[in-house]
């Protein structure tokens, strides 16, 4: 029987509501921390209203497809933050190959070819989706902030580390 035999693609996602973000970890934030499921979908939710309050001349369905692969690779890879001094080869080969082997044995090559579209950020969509990923960590950290489970100086290190980006984010309809 097939769903005796093999894991379906549910149930190899679900390991991403157990991968928790090693950023927060790192910044000592308390309480019940964000996973990348949950991050996934934060994600998923800005961009849809990012997307009907603005015209954005994107791909709307390519976006959001984006959002919800671009983490698949760490359940295999793990979550690597700039911060655990990984060299950046390595980081992308050790996520290359988590996304093939999910891709293929999930005989889902989109997967792979909307990963690698976002890894090369040279689309409009995959430009947006790059950006969207640092505005969400950095209103993470202002909510982690606000509730008194980090420090104010973890969301001034996000806001700064990507201001350009976090005051374009801001500026649209949100």
């Amino acid at each position: 029987n097939y769903m005796k035999n093999k894991k379906t693609f549910y149930e190899e996602i679900f390991a991403l509501k157990n991968v928790i973000r090693r950023g927060w970890v790192l910044r000592n934030v308390e309480g019940r921390l964000e996973s990348d499921a949950e991050h996934t979908m934060s994600m998923i939710l800005l961009a849809l209203e990012l997307m009907h309050k603005n015209n954005l001349h994107i791909d709307e369905l390519k976006v959001l497809k984006m959002v919800a692969f671009h983490e698949l690779c760490e359940i295999d890879a793990g979550d690597v933050t700039p911060v655990d001094n990984v060299d950046k080869k390595i980081k992308y080969e050790n996520e290359l190959r988590a996304i093939e082997r999910i891709s293929k044995e999930y005989d889902m090559p989109e997967i792979k070819e909307l990963w690698l579209e976002f890894e090369e950020n040279k689309t409009p969509e995959a430009q947006f989706v790059k950006k969207l990923d640092k505005f969400d960590a950095v209103m993470q950290a202002k909510i982690y902030s606000e509730k008194g489970l980090a420090k104010p100086e973890v969301y001034d290190e996000f806001y700064q580390n990507s201001k350009k980006i976090a005051d374009e984010m801001y500026s649209l309809k949100v």
